[in-house]
């Protein structure tokens, strides 16, 4: 794994001029390889599978640097999926080769790099490309969120509460598709309704500890004078948390 690391680093020096941004990608991967070993851990996959699991964490963003290079924008809706990129990229040249050497798990790998930010899962995914693919989704939100709670991620409040639908999509326990967004404020639902794509049991005990949303909730909270977004905000924590404890029981 050390030397696939290296290799990560390599490539992605290559784009050190172009920011800050950069460095909070290379920064939360390699954080993710991490989350991706301990859930993989937890979930008592054996070494060869844990060492699978964390070749995924450390590859699944490397689109983001052409993308950013190409647009300057990690968005993928103004820009390109950054997903598919990766994975052009991955093939291009069999560069996955530089990360391991045996191709017996290309498939599980390229896959779950695919499908590790889509909204919805496909069907047809076999059971094993499907664990990896919700392990790599659930490492990735648990990054993401720390991002929130460590303030290297800033996401703007409007002085208005969320849109209608958009709060009542969070109520209901469902994702928000980013479609939906229609304000600053609304931006702040994707990273709330995280939780209602979080996959194991594990991750959800791991939520509880870091106690990442009540810190999400309380920044936002302290944020904005808007009473009514506040009152909004305190019925989505206690659902949130709610939604915690009954996937942890």
């Amino acid at each position: 794994m050390k030397n696939g690391i290296n290799e990560f680093l390599n490539y992605t020096k290559n784009y050190l001029d172009y920011g800050e941004m950069i460095k909070l990608k290379i920064n939360h991967t390699l954080r993710v390889v991490d989350l991706c070993e301990y859930l993989a851990k937890s979930l008592n996959l054996d070494k060869e599978k844990t060492k699978i699991a964390k070749v995924i964490g450390l590859l699944h963003d490397i689109g983001r640097f052409e993308q950013w290079k190409n647009y300057q924008t990690f968005k993928d809706m103004d820009s390109i999926d950054h997903a598919d990129l990766a994975v052009d990229i991955l093939k291009n040249n069999n560069y996955l080769r530089k990360f391991i050497k045996d191709d017996k798990y290309d498939s599980i790998i390229l896959d779950s790099i695919k499908y590790h930010n889509k909204f919805t899962l496909p069907n047809d995914l076999d059971n094993e490309t499907l664990l990896f693919t919700k392990l790599i989704r659930d490492a990735d939100k648990l990054d993401i969120l720390y991002l929130y709670v460590d303030k290297e991620i800033d996401l703007e409040l409007d002085e208005e509460e969320f849109s209608s639908n958009v709060y009542e999509t969070l109520l209901r326990g469902e994702t928000m598709n980013r479609k939906e967004i229609k304000t600053k404020t609304d931006r702040l639902s994707v990273s709330l309704g995280f939780v209602y794509d979080i996959n194991f049991k594990e991750s959800f005990q791991y939520l509880k500890e870091k106690n990442y949303y009540d810190t999400i909730i309380k920044i936002y909270q302290e944020k904005t004078k808007n009473e009514i977004l506040k009152e909004q905000l305190e019925k989505i924590k206690k659902e949130i948390n709610h939604y915690i404890e009954v996937k942890i029981c």
